[in-house]
C-alpha cells in the first residue's frame, strides 16, 4: 500500500511562514495594531464624510487621468464601496506590515523604539486626513507599504531583487505620487545608519548615488508607462493634475529654497497640520535638541570623511522630506503629501536605538547621554498622545459636520416638499457661502490646516450626491450657468439668508436657497 505524502500542503507552509514572521515582528505589529485603532477607531465605526468622500462613496475618484491608473487597478482588491470598518482595518494592518519592515531597514534593534516607531506612523497627521478620503485609504496603504517594500529589496543588492524594488516603486507612485518623497527619505535614513555602524564613507557614498539614479529610474519609468496608458485610453490628464506639476530646470533652485523653508516652517506655525499645536510644537523643539545630543555623541571618534558625509545626508535629509516641492505647484501641496515627515521621527528613534547600546567616555558625555534618550522616550510618547487626541478631535469635527449639514437638509427638504411650488421637474439651487457656528473656530480651528477634516459643509461641490446617498432624496440641481443667471436677477438680490421667511424661493423652475 502506498503511504501518504506528509509534506506540508502549501497554505500550511504559507500559513507557518505568516505565523514565524508574525512572531518575530509581534512588538512593531501589535503596537501598530493598538496606536491605529487609539487615534483612529472612531473613524472605522462612524461613516464620517467630507465633500470628496460624499462624492465618491461608490468609486475612487479619478485614477488614469490623474495619473494614479494603479489605483483603478486596485478595484478588483479593494472594490469601489467606502467601507468606515473594512477598509480602516485594512489600511491599519498595511501599515503595520510597514512599520515592521521599517525597523528591519533602519536596524532599530530596541523594543521600546520599535514600538515608538508604530505610534509615530500610526498616529502622524497625514494618516488622520488620509481617513477623511476612506475611499482611497486602503489604496494609499498599499501605496505606503511598496514604497518601503521598494527599500527593504534595494537593501539586499541582487539584480532581481534591484528590479523587484524598481516595480514596487513604480507601482506606488501609481497609486499615489507623493510617497516618491516617503521612500527618498527613508533611503537618506538608510545611508545615515550605515554610516553610523561603520561603513566606510566612500562606499556609503556609492550607494547614495545609486539610490539618487534609482529614484530618477523610478520617475522615468512612472511617467512613460502613464504617457502610454493615457494614448491607450485616449485621454488626458485632468487639469488640477496637469496644473499640479510644476518642474523645470529653471525653477529648480527655487523648489528646494521652498522645501527647506516649508520644511523648517513646520516647527515654528502649523502650516499644513503635521505639527498641529502650539504645545506640540515646543515638545518638537525638545525632541530635537535631543536628537542633536545624541548625533553629535555618536559621531565622537568617526572619521573625518564620515563626519563630513553624515553632516552633509543631515543636510539633505529635509530635501528628500519635501522634495515633492520640486516636481509639484505649492499650491497643491497638503497635509496628506507630506507624511514623509513621519522620518524626522523615525531619524531621532535611529539616533536613540544605536546610543542606547553605546556607553560614552567621560562623566558628562554619559550624562547627556542618558539625558538626552530619557528625553527623547518622554518626549516621543507626548508627541504621539498628541496625534492621537488630534486625530480624535479631527473625527469629533468630521461627526459634528455631517450632523449639521444633515440637520440642515433635513429641514430643507421639509420646507421645499411643504411648498406650493415645488411641482414635477423642479431644480435645485444651494447658492452662497455657508457660515461655520463660532464655536469651530473657537476650539477647532486646526481643522483649517489638517487636509481632510474639514468635513461636509451645506455648500459642498458634492451636496447633490449628499442628499441622494444619506437622505434619499434625488432632485436635479441647477447649472453653474443657471445659478449665475440666477445670482444676477433682483429676485434673488432681494431674498435674505436662509433660514428666514422668504430665503427659499422659486426663480423660474428653480427652487433657490440663500445662504449668505
Amino acid at each position: 500500500m502506498q503511504s501518504a505524502d506528509t509534506r506540508p500542503l502549501l497554505f500550511q507552509r504559507v500559513l507557518n511562514k505568516l505565523a514565524q514572521t508574525g512572531k518575530n515582528n509581534r512588538v512593531p505589529l501589535l503596537s501598530s495594531l493598538v496606536f491605529g485603532f487609539l487615534a483612529h477607531a472612531f473613524a472605522f465605526t462612524n461613516k464620517l464624510v467630507n465633500h470628496d468622500e460624499v462624492q465618491c462613496l461608490f468609486s475612487k475618484g479619478a485614477t488614469v487621468v490623474s495619473g494614479r491608473w494603479g489605483l483603478g487597478a486596485l478595484d478588483a482588491v479593494f472594490p469601489n464601496v467606502s467601507m468606515p470598518w473594512i477598509y480602516g482595518v485594512m489600511t491599519i494592518v498595511l501599515l503595520g506590515v510597514c512599520v515592521c519592515l521599517l525597523v528591519s531597514v533602519l536596524s532599530i534593534r530596541c523594543k521600546w523604539m520599535q514600538m515608538l516607531a508604530a505610534g509615530f506612523v500610526l498616529t502622524f497627521p497625514s494618516l488622520t486626513g488620509t481617513f477623511g478620503y476612506l475611499f482611497t485609504s486602503s489604496s494609499y496603504g498599499a501605496a505606503f507599504l511598496l514604497a518601503v517594500a521598494g527599500v527593504w529589496l534595494l537593501q539586499r543588492r541582487s539584480p532581481w531583487d534591484w528590479l523587484g524594488a524598481l516595480a514596487c516603486m513604480v507601482l506606488s507612485l501609481s497609486i499615489y505620487q507623493a510617497y516618491i518623497s516617503l521612500t527618498a527619505s527613508i533611503l537618506v535614513l538608510v545611508l545615515i545608519r550605515q554610516l553610523l555602524e561603520g561603513d566606510d564613507a566612500p562606499s556609503v557614498f556609492r550607494r547614495g548615488l545609486a539610490y539618487v539614479l534609482f529614484l530618477a529610474l523610478s520617475l522615468g519609468v512612472y511617467f512613460g508607462l502613464t504617457q502610454l496608458i493615457l494614448r491607450l485610453k485616449h485621454v488626458r490628464m485632468v487639469g488640477y493634475a496637469a496644473d499640479s506639476i510644476a518642474f523645470n530646470l529653471r525653477s529648480l533652485p527655487a523648489g528646494i529654497a521652498l522645501a527647506y523653508r516649508s520644511f523648517f516652517l513646520n516647527f515654528r506655525e502649523n502650516a499644513l497640520g503635521l505639527i498641529p499645536t502650539a504645545f506640540s510644537r515646543h515638545i518638537h523643539l525638545l525632541l530635537m535638541l535631543c536628537a542633536a545630543v545624541l548625533l553629535v555623541l555618536r559621531v565622537v571618534g568617526m572619521g573625518k570623511n564620515a563626519v563630513l558625509l553624515l553632516a552633509a545626508l543631515i543636510g539633505v535629509f529635509p530635501l528628500a522630506v519635501n522634495c515633492m516641492y520640486l516636481f509639484t505647484a505649492p499650491e497643491s501641496i497638503h497635509t496628506l503629501v507630506l507624511y514623509s515627515f513621519a522620518c524626522v521621527y523615525l531619524l531621532v528613534l535611529l539616533l536613540a536605538d544605536g546610543a542606547l547600546s553605546t556607553p560614552f567616555a567621560g562623566k558628562w558625555a554619559e550624562f547627556g547621554r542618558r539625558a538626552a534618550l530619557n528625553g527623547t522616550v518622554l518626549l516621543s510618547v507626548a508627541v504621539i498622545l498628541i496625534n492621537v487626541y488630534v486625530a480624535n478631535e479631527a473625527y469629533l469635527t468630521l461627526h459634528l459636520r455631517y450632523e449639521n449639514a444633515y440637520a440642515f437638509y433635513t429641514s430643507l427638504i421639509a420646507d421645499i416638499r411643504q411648498s406650493p411650488e415645488f411641482t414635477e421637474g423642479t431644480k435645485l439651487a444651494v447658492m452662497g457661502t455657508w457660515d461655520d457656528p463660532d464655536f469651530y473656530e473657537e476650539n477647532l480651528d486646526f481643522t483649517n490646516y489638517l487636509t481632510g477634516v474639514t468635513g461636509f459643509k451645506p455648500d459642498s461641490y458634492s451636496k447633490e450626491r449628499f442628499l441622494q446617498y444619506y437622505l434619499g432624496f434625488s432632485i436635479p440641481f441647477a447649472s453653474e450657468e443657471e445659478q449665475a443667471s440666477i445670482a444676477a436677477s433682483p429676485e434673488y438680490a432681494e431674498m435674505p439668508v436662509y433660514p428666514y421667511y422668504g430665503s427659499l424661493r422659486k426663480i423660474g423652475d428653480v427652487m433657490v436657497v440663500k445662504l449668505s
